[in-house]
């Protein structure tokens, strides 16, 4: 036979082609994503019972829509501060110090600890008891406030936004900025004309993953805020938990994956975010 020579293969990786590796993926995807969309979506409409968008109505009325609302508006606020000091930090690490090891420890140690157990923390250091009052007296409002929950989710999820942006950073070519020290240029103008635009895909992949983690934050606004404060997940779980609306908290959730879905298209149609991601 002429194939009677041929290798055979043995293995489990020369048994496996890219239409494999495509497939599992997809079906991963259309499992753990498509199907539980689908799912929200046909419990949403509340199919049976003649009104099925009257969920939606009441989502989207009254303090659900405001709940909706304060939610993406902590989201880019919590995004706005934690892109500022992450910025300003990452520039220290890679441009003044020479112990970047030891930051970027200190910077990961805190991933390692559950987010209850980081927000009670959080709640401890400024109760009245706590060391922030014995410091400066006061607490200045920071507990079950928008500050707090702001706050919170800021020391949160700090890490999620240096690690991009320390990562495009650090690549910068110094022949860069020593040219455009050469050339005449100060510290603050060589940071905008040279630093800025070459760690910008860092800035925007930081940025998009805080807004996501933070617009739909749960512990935060339950441990350091108050039900005036309240976020969308936090909505969802009272509307299952509480008011057993399974129709409500399937609407809510649908919407919010929407909102998202929407505003990272839009995003997307401004700055490429595949691109973006290769980058950093």
């Amino acid at each position: 036979m002429i194939f009677r020579n041929l290798p055979v293969p043995t293995s489990v990786r020369e048994r496996v082609t890219p239409r494999h590796l495509v497939a599992f993926g997809l079906g991963w995807l259309a499992l753990f994503f498509v199907l539980p969309i689908l799912v929200l979506v046909w419990q949403s409409l509340g199919i049976g019972t003649g009104e099925p968008l009257s969920a939606y109505q009441q989502a989207l009325s009254g303090l659900y829509l405001w709940t909706i609302v304060r939610s993406f508006y902590y989201g880019i606020a919590t995004t706005i501060v934690t892109l500022a000091l992450a910025y300003a930090f990452s520039y220290f690490v890679v441009f003044w110090t020479s112990m970047k090891n030891l930051f970027l420890i200190l910077v990961v140690l805190p991933l390692w600890i559950a987010y209850i157990i980081r927000y009670l923390g959080i709640q401890l250091f400024f109760s009245p008891t706590g060391p922030f009052v014995d410091l400066f007296g006061t607490d200045f409002g920071f507990l079950f406030s928008t500050r707090g929950v702001i706050l919170g989710m800021t020391i949160a999820y700090l890490p999620f936004a240096i690690l991009p942006i320390y990562n495009s950073m650090n690549a910068i070519d110094r022949d860069h900025i020593h040219a455009s020290r050469v050339l005449g240029a100060g510290s603050l103008r060589t940071v905008y004309s040279v630093v800025f635009p070459l760690s910008l895909s860092g800035i925007v992949a930081a940025g998009l993953i805080v807004f996501i983690l933070s617009s739909g934050s749960f512990l935060a606004p339950a441990v350091l805020g108050s039900s005036e404060n309240f976020m969308i997940a936090n909505m969802i779980e009272r509307s299952y938990t509480e008011l057993f609306n399974i129709e409500l908290a399937a609407a809510l959730s649908v919407i919010y994956t929407i909102i998202l879905l929407a505003l990272i298209a839009v995003f997307n149609s401004y700055v490429n975010l595949g691109e973006v991601f290769e980058n950093i």
